[in-house]
């Protein structure tokens, strides 16, 4: 993995760019470069504002043109003093002249951002400038890594990451896989390993880190069904990379699975810190669906058990639709007596998040801590005699009886889901001054539990005794109004009519022209529209919505139908070609953005062709043209295709191609087999599937020079043919391409030679002649009969006829003469070692 900082606008994306926050909220290099510089103060002159902080980002995001946006905001000081801020979906570019994203915005799963002194000096990432890639790579291509926690040991950063696969089209289509541990050298921040962790897959682990001690506490959440429960583990000292113990409730075991929940509502990210004897937990409040409170909980351990809630800051973004989630605290950069916390913000239609790149960066917000406990003598006594009756749509009918104070008192409404597991009450809703209220939004079968508190002039007093109900409520109605807008972007905006008590929608797709039977699902979105995107030109698509309530889900809405359009991409500028070693071009241009391929056309200028011919085809902004003629001009244009739609080609570019005759060798060239009239040759080269020359001498016929043989040969084996059989050969091969060939490699000897007939049998057939008959060679091969008569001494002499099969028969031979036989295989040009001779009287 290479790590880079970033300085390009374009990048495939590796996953959908508005998904962690939805499975959160649903649920619920830098080389030595940057060492170098001047190094920051350990903490900043009395710490930062969160006003500063926030508008620090802000202005980075806008004016950098390296990093617009991201989400989780963790933040780690290293030891030169650097901050070093880590982030997990990130966007990287420029922003547009009206503060929009482009659709063209790199997008990876994981970064950082390096602070130098007050000032946001780098971002990092993996890849290059040119292909940006995630700082923690994925496991394999399906997969992904979100950031948690950070720390720093000795001289390496330690980062645990939670490691996702994609399941589905939906923004929620993720499971969690397990806990990483990335490690970093310092300071140049030089990835070195990403090692899995033995933890299982029900919690994410990394959500905070707190060194206590003699231990590193290591803080995770569960996702379980809609709530989401905070675990606590330990390492003693502060690798994490050693053994681990868990929270099981009462003590400590080894164990993952015996990891106890020691409190409800928590984000997949928070933040833990101790303050004097005691410890505060800093979340956004998941007990309540789309909440906009950050809040906290403290304990006088670390497993707690917790007191709470308290509220700390309740986000204004939600009141334009936006999303808030993932909550942190950075005490390396708080002021005196504050908590720093940041949170993040997102909206659930990703067109919004384009046309107004501020929405998706982090916000900061500091409050003092430990609060002023007020005098309880000053606050307004607990209300009497709740009660909470269930009503059939699926909400419940608080009422109680009014306190009697001087001024007139408010009330806040508490609720705790006891199904679900959660262990603290939420507040819902906004204060009233009326003693009933109507509970919306609770889950058919689920009890609930309910409090409520007076708030007076001086603060919120006692809560009044609890009141339980169950909810009964029934599945929602489909939703009606449905309607379909395409734009011109491969977009369709679809809307639907708003149904009471109703929050959640999913919306499912199906390709009409594709001929999809099944609808596929989309995501789940808040309020009464989304836009999908990545459609295809031309394409008929059917939408339907479903419904979510407490109640479970309404059957599918009406459908409504969109063809989408796209516009045809403009021509890919600044086209390239530079000419490479082996004879091939390597082309490049400026990429389009993610979802975006390109086809690849060129022409052989010096062949006279006139047109250019049929295209390649690549998903990223490059091109390797092979298979060149060496010496050749040619001429390449380069379109676009986004979603089925080409644009017009670009400009052309021309070069030439010129190979350069390699200068490796191969080595441990060896004789695999000798055969009849051949030779199979082996080596090894660095150019596995390259071409190479084959270079042989007859030593037996005096050849002082090598001569090559006529055809090339592509990889590392040869079978050489048209030897000499009995002759001794020594060959060698080279590395070649169309320029030549490189130097050849040490020699080999080898000599073929014809096999020698096996089960040769001689019968006097009583006639003056002799019958022979005997076992075949070898395919294609002839043979040539040697006979001597023994008792007249005559020596061997040859017949002249040469045999095409396996018998022979001898004739006018002496009666009472002893003969002797043999046979010896022929190729036509040289005569092997003949059969051992057999005996045979002559009647």
């Amino acid at each position: 993995m290479s790590v880079s900082t970033t300085t390009t606008r374009s990048r495939r994306r590796e996953t959908r760019p508005h998904t962690r926050w939805l499975l959160v909220l649903y649920a619920a290099a830098l080389l030595g470069t940057l060492a170098a510089g001047v190094p920051g103060p350990t903490r900043a002159e009395g710490g930062m504002s969160a006003d500063r902080l926030t508008a620090l980002f802000e202005r980075y995001g806008e004016t950098s043109g390296r990093w617009n946006g991201a989400d989780r905001t963790a933040s780690v000081r290293l030891p030169d003093g650097r901050l070093l801020w880590l982030f997990s979906d990130t966007f990287l570019g420029p922003v547009g002249p009206d503060g929009s994203r482009p659709r063209t915005a790199s997008f990876i799963n994981n970064s950082a951002v390096v602070q130098q002194g007050d000032v946001l000096h780098e971002t990092v990432h993996g890849g290059t400038a040119e292909e940006p890639a995630s700082l923690v790579p994925p496991p394999a291509a399906d997969q992904f890594h979100w950031i948690g926690d950070a720390q720093v040991v000795g001289e390496t950063l330690q980062i645990l990451v939670n490691r996702y696969r994609g399941t589905g089209d939906g923004p929620l289509d993720h499971v969690l896989l397990g806990t990483s541990l990335a490690t970093f050298t310092l300071p140049g921040l030089t990835p070195t390993t990403v090692r899995p962790l033995p933890l299982g897959e029900r919690i994410s682990w990394g959500s905070a880190l707190l060194r206590d001690g003699g231990h590193t506490l290591i803080y995770g959440t569960e996702a379980s069904g809609e709530t989401k429960f905070a675990h606590v583990a330990r390492v003693a000292g502060d690798d994490l990379g050693g053994p681990w113990e868990f929270w099981t409730g009462s003590d400590w075991a080894p164990e993952a699975d015996r990891s106890a929940r020691v409190l409800s509502g928590v984000g997949t990210s928070y933040g833990v810190q101790r303050v004097g004897d005691r410890y505060v937990l800093v979340t956004h409040e998941n007990n309540l669906v789309f909440s906009a409170n950050l809040v906290a909980y403290s304990a006088a351990g670390p497993t707690g058990p917790f007191d709470g809630p308290g509220y700390l800051h309740q986000a204004p973004e939600t009141d334009a639709g936006h999303l808030v989630y993932d909550a942190d605290l950075h005490p390396d950069l708080a002021r005196p007596g504050k908590l720093l916390i940041s949170y993040n913000v997102n909206n659930v239609d990703d067109a919004v998040t384009y046309a107004d790149a501020g929405v998706y960066r982090p916000r900061f917000v500091e409050v003092d801590w430990p609060r002023p406990r007020p005098d309880r003598a000053d606050l307004p006594p607990a209300p009497a005699a709740l009660t909470a009756d269930p009503r059939g749509a699926g909400n419940a009918e608080l009422r109680w009886r009014p306190v009697t104070v001087d001024d007139d008192p408010r009330y806040l409404v508490h609720r705790r889901d006891v199904t679900a597991g959660q262990t603290h009450f939420v507040r819902i809703g906004e204060p009233t001054a009326e003693p009933r209220w109507s509970a919306d939004f609770l889950v058919n079968g689920h009890e609930y539990e309910f409090r409520v508190t007076a708030l007076g002039r001086r603060g919120e007093g006692p809560p009044s005794p609890v009141a339980r109900m169950t909810a009964t409520v029934p599945p929602p109605p489909p939703p009606g109004g449905l309607r379909a807008e395409a734009g011109l972007t491969g977009d369709v905006v679809v809307r639907w009519d708003p149904l009471p008590f109703v929050q959640l929608f999913r919306l499912y797709r199906r390709d009409v022209t594709a001929g999809q039977r099944e609808p596929a699902l989309v995501g789940t979105f808040t309020g009464t529209s989304a836009t999908v995107s990545s459609l295809w030109h031309t394409r008929t698509y059917e939408f339907t919505v479903v419904a979510v309530g407490g109640g479970g889900d309404s059957r599918p809405s009406a459908p409504v139908r969109a063809t989408a359009s796209v516009n045809p991409p403009a021509p890919p500028a600044r086209l390239t070609a530079r000419q490479q070693p082996d004879g091939d071009l390597r082309l490049s241009w400026a990429s389009l953005g993610p979802g975006v391929s390109y086809r690849v056309y060129r022409r052989d200028v010096t062949a006279g062709e006139t047109r250019l011919g049929s295209p390649s085809l690549d998903t990223r902004a490059s091109h390797l043209a092979r298979h060149l003629e060496h010496g050749h001009e040619y001429e390449f244009a380069v379109s676009a295709v986004d979603r089925g739609r080409e644009g017009p080609v670009s400009p052309p570019v021309r070069a030439q191609a010129r190979f350069t005759a390699p200068n490796v060798v191969p080595t441990g060239l060896l004789v695999r087999k000798v055969g009849t009239g051949q030779v199979e040759l082996t080596w090894r080269s660095t150019n596995p599937g390259g071409w190479h020359r084959v270079y042989r001498r007859d030593l037996t016929a005096g050849e002082r020079e090598f001569t090559e043989e006529t055809v090339p040969v592509q990889g590392t084996e040869a079978t050489i043919h048209r030897l000499r059989n009995g002759h001794e050969y020594e060959f060698a091969v080279a590395a070649a391409n169309q320029a030549g060939a490189g130097r050849l490699s040490r020699p080999v000897r080898a000599t073929p030679r014809l096999p020698t007939p096996g089960g040769l049998v001689v019968t006097a057939t009583g006639t003056g002649e002799a019958r022979l008959t005997w076992r075949s060679a070898a395919p294609d091969l002839a043979y040539r009969v040697q006979v001597r008569d023994v008792t007249s001494g005559e020596p061997w002499r040859t017949d002249p006829y040469v045999v095409s099969g396996t018998g022979f028969t001898a004739v006018l031979l002496t009666r009472g003469h002893r003969y002797e036989f043999r046979v010896a295989a022929t190729d036509g040009v040289d005569t092997g070692t003949p059969s051992a001779p057999v005996v045979v009287l002559v009647r």
